[in-house]
């Protein structure tokens, strides 16, 4: 078997996950996905608006793996929001990993480090929408078996009644623990010891990244914090509930406001508003 880093572009005018229950719905596909297509995760992340995937198996199957995750997502996306077709554009990077040492590190280490460098997560551990909780961990892996769910039950929860794995556990908070099937023990060998691991998260181009930005270092709102956040801004001015009924002079001050009362940059207002951003910098350099 190969191992493949899978890496989706990142969507400059809108997100894939706008609340907790879109992260918990992709954090379900992801175990569907893999058992279906026979690949082994190694590490993952999902972003608000990409995601990444570390993988074992045949090149044949990663884009069959990455077709199937966005398909299962892009259905539950139709049946919850109405629509689902910009993921048709969402492309996807899949690179085979050839150095299976200190090339593998390096990689796991970047996909780990991604809410970190966002300002979203202090460490990898403390994400909950990847992997970064499985390595050199005591944390107990406790819920409900899948397979023990009824049919009818595990598709409402799972949102597909495609099979999830034997192993597989359900956790309190209603999405399957990455724990129980990523390939964590596989990991920690490569690694051999936290300290390892820790070495390479920090030194990571991530974790660079972080260093040598002066406004990496500024805090940050998570992008559906600031979806919440702009409708708030609708109701409280103009009294409407979603953007796209605010008129043009509307939606100027509504970047604006956004803009001040979060200190986001042009990429995330962008993102969390669903314009492009050229035309988030217009409207700011007018104010």
């Amino acid at each position: 078997m190969k191992y493949f880093f899978l890496s989706s572009s990142h969507l400059e005018d809108r997100i894939w996950f706008r609340d907790d229950e879109d992260f918990k719905a992709g954090m379900n596909f992801v175990p569907v996905a893999a058992l279906r297509c026979n690949v082994f995760v190694l590490a993952f992340v999902l972003m608000s608006n990409h995601v990444h995937f570390v993988v074992m198996g045949e090149e044949s199957q990663m884009k069959e793996f990455y077709s199937l995750f966005k398909l299962l997502y892009s259905k539950y996306m139709r049946r919850k929001y109405g629509t689902s077709r910009f993921l048709r554009e969402n492309a996807l990077d899949c690179r085979e990993i050839s150095s299976l040492r200190e090339g593998l590190e390096r990689v796991i280490a970047y996909v780990l480090m991604n809410p970190v460098v966002a300002n979203i997560s202090l460490d990898v551990a403390g994400y909950p929408w990847g992997s970064g909780c499985c390595y050199f961990s005591s944390r107990r892996t406790t819920g409900r078996k899948v397979s023990d769910l009824s049919v009818r039950k595990r598709s409402c929860i799972l949102h597909s009644i495609l099979p999830a794995g034997e192993n597989c556990i359900l956790g309190e908070d209603g999405y399957i623990l990455p724990e129980s099937y990523v390939c964590w023990k596989k990991v920690e060998v490569l690694y051999k010891t936290p300290s390892r691991m820790s070495f390479f998260l920090h030194n990571s181009s991530k974790a660079r990244r972080l260093l040598e930005e002066p406004r990496a270092m500024l805090p940050s709102f998570k992008d559906q914090c600031l979806v919440l956040f702009a409708k708030d801004i609708c109701l409280s001015l103009f009294r409407k509930s979603e953007i796209i009924d605010l008129e043009e002079a509307e939606l100027q001050r509504l970047v604006y406001e956004l803009s001040r009362r979060s200190s986001s940059d042009v990429g995330q207002l962008a993102r969390v508003l669903g314009l492009r951003p050229s035309d988030v910098s217009a409207i700011l350099s007018r104010v």
